[in-house]
């Protein structure tokens, strides 16, 4: 083998080694803290801003192979949700769109409380009129209705 390719193997697996190790002893026993979410209610979609904290081995994972590896862990927290399309994702920010998030009863929105596949520090529900309601440690939206300001 040449060096260079046994050099990048090598270092690979010390750092999924470690990072398997720092997993295992997390205080939280994730890699991923979830500092900030905000619900943006359109109509029955919305845009959901999610911010988050990843440990040091998931940060140097990131940056070797890319963000898109969160994807699946984005769609977990959303698993209760019926439709998500994960729209972009950064090192410490992700945007998705939630189709159906909301349904349509008269003049007024109607949005059911969803699970969460994770505690969420703050989540911040935005309405249509620009008001907004926030939920401190959330595991779950809250049940809530909207006009269509």
């Amino acid at each position: 083998m040449k060096p260079a390719p046994l050099l990048f193997f090598t270092v690979i697996t010390l750092i999924f080694s470690l990072s398997i190790t720092g997993y295992a002893f997390s205080t939280e026993g994730q890699y991923i803290h979830f500092k900030q979410m905000s619900v943006e209610f359109d109509g029955t979609d919305a845009e959901v801003t999610v911010y988050y904290d990843l440990n040091m081995f998931s940060r140097l994972y990131v940056l070797l192979l890319g963000s898109y590896n969160l994807e699946s862990t984005l769609e977990n927290v959303f698993f209760d949700f019926e439709d998500v399309s994960v729209m972009e994702i950064g090192n410490n920010r992700a945007v998705l769109y939630v189709e159906d998030i909301s349904r349509q009863n008269s003049e007024y929105y109607l949005h059911d409380s969803h699970d969460l596949g994770a505690t969420v520090d703050v989540l911040t529900m935005i309405y249509p009129d620009g008001s907004s309601r926030s939920v401190p440690y959330a595991i779950s939206t809250p049940y809530t209705f909207y006009g269509n300001d």
